[in-house]
């Protein structure tokens, strides 16, 4: 188990070292069969030789077939040992992933989550969730689009309301037990990395499950009977032309006549039905081994057996292993009729596109929607792998303690207190931490350029995130209320929509002021305030967003190098606190320490930093 930096550095190192081992030990067992596999080739090519080229005894033939019984086992060992390989292979590429999050070295993780980027969220944008070097970028190692939308819903979720202290420890819970084994949340990835190399090759299959639900197209049982009947007196009439002095033959060419104008009849439909699922074999089987994999671990933490009782089933329908296994087998019949000459055989013959056809329809009447659920499962998993990153990542940090307030508490004000707390998407080596208190009401933070105000609201943002997901944070401890996340600091224009700075900066002010009114708790983070307008009118409109953020359910943070802003309060009658960043200035240039203090900034080095890049 991984409990400091210590013990997860060695489980990197041990854990890197048996893979290497393991693979070279296959690379020699598969180089030496290859050899094998070729001595035995040419054996047998002699043996045979030797039989026409001779007397031809009895006994080289024997030889020859005992020798070619020995290379197909050959063979499929060397199958065998090679998918091994590629699985080694695998499991390495993703045991460097880990080792690329600790170091935060994003350029060797493939998902960033890009997709996820929306300008209308909450917070998103703001607090680095998605894109490069994002938090998903940093945690993500679901392989299914259902598991990449659950950890999107886990660290962005649409409807903030909805968490609740029990539901955020059930997940802590399950993240901590599934960080007590990363080799086999590795596992788990590799069984899916080999299948899902891109991110929306589940797509086509979602979209097959779902369209069939809602479109399928059925035939009475009785056609089939039918068919059969057909198919079995086609077989009779062949065989009494062939096997006796009467000569019905035509009867045989009538019949088959009749069974592929049967099938020209159902064609297109049958075409569309199989087209969606010819050819994801792969996947399906990828998918089993998934839900087989959950099906077979031993779990302690309730969330995770909800999960995987799940996906158990029931006496009333099959495990969803079994019915992803039954669907697999029909996709493979269905792949059979894609050969132009087979086609037409096994129409001529059995109409067999009728039978395929009905028993994928009867899979998806029965086993459709519980597999739509399943894969919903199936994300709920991998997305509470993700979060067990952080584990990984910050092994010695605690889990945040969730305050919820009891109904009639619901006014009042929310907590945030941290020791210790940096920001997880800046490398260890590099972070600074600071203790933060915020009981309520606001904080302003002061300081000169790059003095660290914009990166300290990010990472109260961002642990906030985190402790609502479920997962660790970056810090020794922290302690916070159930809130709503709503900030605004990137702001930037629209040409297409006319929208300018200040007017964006407005309408993402007037939410979360709009919102304040609601009377639910809520932590608002507002970088420089209405940076695009004059130095009077932000002083007055600060003063008039203060006033309506003046709530006992209302606390957050806003940062300023504009020390008017800090005369807004001086009869006392807001909660504003006042914190600050300094730097140190010698000959060698200006020193940053970005160590939060208490009180108001007086330090400028906006003409020192003009200088410094040649403006003078």
């Amino acid at each position: 188990m991984i409990q400091s930096n210590a013990s997860r550095d060695e489980f990197i190192r041990e854990r890197e070292d048996a893979l290497q081992k393991e693979y070279q030990q296959l690379l020699v067992g598969f180089d030496r069969l290859s050899h094998v596999r070729l001595l035995l080739f040419f054996a047998i090519i002699l043996l045979v030789s030797v039989y026409f080229f001779s007397d031809r005894q009895w006994w080289l033939l024997i030889g020859a077939g005992v020798i070619s019984c020995v290379f197909c086992f050959v063979v499929l060992l060397h199958i065998r040992i090679s998918r091994k390989r590629k699985q080694i292979m695998s499991l390495m590429d993703i045991h460097n992933r880990y080792k690329s999050r600790v170091i935060h070295q994003f350029d060797n993780l493939p998902d960033d989550g890009s997709d996820f980027l929306a300008d209308n969220h909450d917070y998103a944008s703001d607090l680095d969730l998605f894109g490069h070097g994002s938090l998903f970028h940093l945690l993500s190692v679901a392989q299914t689009e259902h598991g990449r939308r659950a950890l999107c819903e886990y660290i962005s979720p649409r409807e903030p309301a909805s968490l609740d202290s029990e539901k955020i420890m059930s997940r802590q819970h399950a993240v901590l037990e599934l960080s007590e084994d990363y080799e086999s949340v590795q596992t788990f990835e590799a069984l899916g990395n080999k299948a899902f190399k891109t991110i929306k090759s589940t797509n086509s299959f979602v979209n097959y499950a779902t369209y069939y639900e809602s479109n399928s197209y059925s035939f009475p049982k009785s056609r089939l009977i039918i068919n059969a009947l057909i198919s079995t007196l086609l077989i009779i009439s062949a065989a009494i032309s062939f096997f006796s002095p009467v000569n019905i033959i035509f009867v045989s060419f009538i019949l088959i006549l009749v069974q592929l104008v049967f099938t020209a009849t159902n064609y297109s439909r049958f075409k569309n039905a199989f087209s969606s699922i010819t050819g994801l074999h792969p996947k399906l089987f990828a998918y089993h081994s998934l839900f087989e994999c959950i099906e077979k671990l031993n779990v302690q933490s309730d969330y995770l057996k909800f999960l995987q009782t799940k996906l158990k089933g029931t006496d009333l329908h099959a495990s969803a292993s079994m019915q992803l296994s039954r669907l697999h087998n029909i996709c493979l019949f269905i792949q059979a009729r894609s050969q132009p000459l087979l086609f037409l055989i096994l129409n001529a013959l059995f109409l067999y596109d009728y039978y395929c056809y009905y028993h994928l329809q009867k899979w998806v009447k029965e086993s459709g929607p519980l597999f739509l659920q399943n894969l919903e499962y199936l994300g709920e998993w991998e997305a509470l792998m993700s979060l067990s990153m952080m584990r990984l990542i910050y092994p010695e940090l605690p889990m945040p303690t969730i305050i919820s307030p009891d109904a009639q508490d619901v006014l009042m004000a929310p907590v945030f207190s941290a020791k210790k707390m940096g920001h997880p998407l800046i490398p260890i080596a590099k972070q600074v931490r600071n203790d933060f208190n915020l009981p309520g009401g606001i904080a302003i933070i002061t300081g000169s350029n790059m003095s660290g105000k914009t990166t300290l609201l990010r990472t109260v943002g961002i642990n906030a995130v985190l402790a609502y997901a479920g997962t660790i944070c970056c810090a020794d401890e922290l302690e916070l209320s159930i809130m709503r996340i709503m900030t605004s600091m990137r702001i930037t224009d629209n040409l297409e929509s006319g929208l300018s700075t200040f007017y964006a900066e407005l309408v993402r002010i007037e939410r979360i002021v709009r919102f304040s009114r609601i009377g639910e708790p809520l932590l608002f983070l507002i970088d420089e305030i209405f940076r695009g307008t004059n130095s009077r009118d932000r002083t007055d409109g600060a003063q008039i967003v203060l006033n309506n953020l003046n709530k006992s359910w209302v606390t957050g943070l806003m940062s300023t190098h504009d020390y008017q802003l800090c005369e807004l309060n001086r009869d006392g009658n807001l909660p504003i606190r006042f914190y600050h960043f300094t730097e140190q200035y010698d000959n060698e240039g200006i020193h940053f320490d970005y160590l939060l203090a208490e009180g108001i900034s007086i330090s400028a080095n906006a003409k020192y930093l003009m200088k410094m890049v040649g403006i003078e």
